[in-house]
């Protein structure tokens, strides 16, 4: 099988030098790359409804999912008596910030924070403070905000957000928060658009949120494969050690199902149970990585999963006893994705990178019937 999968890689690095030679200028070639998530979820709390404006006006500047957080208790005046209940709320939290009794019940929120890389707050300002019940949304999701991009939009009547901003850093730790937050006083309401669309810019929110990589490439044997990674604390600490770097390791193999080695550094790992599937590459004990070529469950930390390989072909792959894995962010010569067997190639159609075709593409260079084509 070895022999094969070298036999593969020449013939495809044949016809892709075969390509290079004859591109025509209108071809298009496929690249690799590290495409990008710019995922951003907007959630908000809002009392007097000053704030549901503020969001859906920014809604309109940006693509966004959008959750809102709702007391349990809908019948409570905040505003009545001086804010007596809002008061009564947050002094209760500031007394003892760390117990979940302290904060006030809100409905169940239905959120997966690993599908975003960005998370924009919207909230009202209380004397001073955060909004309680925002407080309880970040008090139960913000540990799960680690290392996003977190932004914070404040609505006050006249008092700043010092505190708020406060608030928000002991509630969301370790994230990377925008260079500023945005403050809307009532004097500025009318002016909100005006004032989301500076922001924005200030902030350059297009670069920010299109800055974060989902991809890296995994080495082993001479082959090259992409990963899409995981969005979570442990993946972006990952890449941010990738930028500086390849990463190499040594893996060994374990109960016939996976190839286990320890990175020589930690990760912030956030475990659950999971039932791995083949390509999968997981976060063991915070500091070494595993590749899943069958099932297993266990407690892990997603770290991504090896592209368009089933078990057979991992196998293949990772081949028998210890090996050495590199990573890094950018792809290296002899990516394979799919193999086929050596008396098919004179019969399918193949991007140039190996991927089997149903039928020929609309446009752009392939093999077919074991030929360079380029169509227009």
């Amino acid at each position: 099988m070895k022999h094969f999968i070298s036999w593969f890689y020449v013939v495809i690095m044949a016809f892709l030098m075969m390509a290079c030679q004859n591109e025509d200028a209108n071809a298009t070639v496929p690249s690799g790359g590290n495409p990008t998530d710019t995922k951003t979820l907007i959630v908000y709390y809002s009392y007097t409804n000053n704030t549901k404006q503020i969001v859906d006006d920014l809604k309109s500047f940006i693509d966004a999912d959008v959750i809102q957080v709702e007391p349990v208790n809908k019948n409570l005046d905040y505003a009545a008596n001086n804010y007596v209940v809002g008061t009564e709320q947050l002094s209760k939290i500031k007394n003892n910030p760390n117990d979940e009794s302290s904060y006030p019940e809100i409905d169940d929120v239905s959120v997966d924070l690993s599908k975003y890389n960005t998370v924009i707050i919207a909230t009202p300002l209380w004397w001073s403070q955060m909004a309680s019940n925002m407080q309880t949304f970040l008090f139960k999701y913000g540990k799960e905000m680690e290392g996003k991009n977190v932004g914070l939009i404040v609505s006050s009547h006249s008092s700043g957000i010092s505190g708020v901003e406060a608030d928000a850093k002991r509630l969301v730790p370790n994230c990377k928060f925008f260079a500023k937050s945005l403050w809307i006083n009532a004097s500025k309401h009318s002016q909100r658009k005006s004032l989301l669309e500076q922001w924005l810019k200030d902030i350059d929110y297009s670069n920010l949120t299109s800055n974060i990589m989902n991809t890296m490439y995994l080495k082993v044997n001479n082959n090259t494969m992409k990963v899409t990674l995981s969005d979570n604390a442990a993946t972006r600490a990952l890449v941010e050690r990738l930028k500086e770097g390849v990463i190499t390791y040594n893996a060994h193999d374990y109960s016939g199902f996976e190839k286990v080695g320890a990175l020589g550094f930690s990760l912030p790992s956030a475990d659950s149970y999971i039932t791995t599937e083949p390509g999968d590459i997981m976060l063991y004990t915070g500091n070494q990585l595993c590749v899943f070529f069958d099932n297993n469950s266990w407690d892990y930390t997603p770290i991504g999963k090896i592209e368009e390989m089933n078990k057979q072909q991992l196998e293949d792959v990772f081949g028998d006893g210890d090996v050495s894995i590199t990573l890094s962010l950018e792809e290296a010569a002899g990516l394979v994705s799919i193999f086929a067997k050596h008396e098919d190639i004179a019969k399918g159609i193949y991007t140039l990178k190996g991927h089997k075709l149903d039928k020929a593409p609309a446009n752009g260079m392939y093999i077919e019937n074991g030929v360079k084509k380029i169509k227009r």
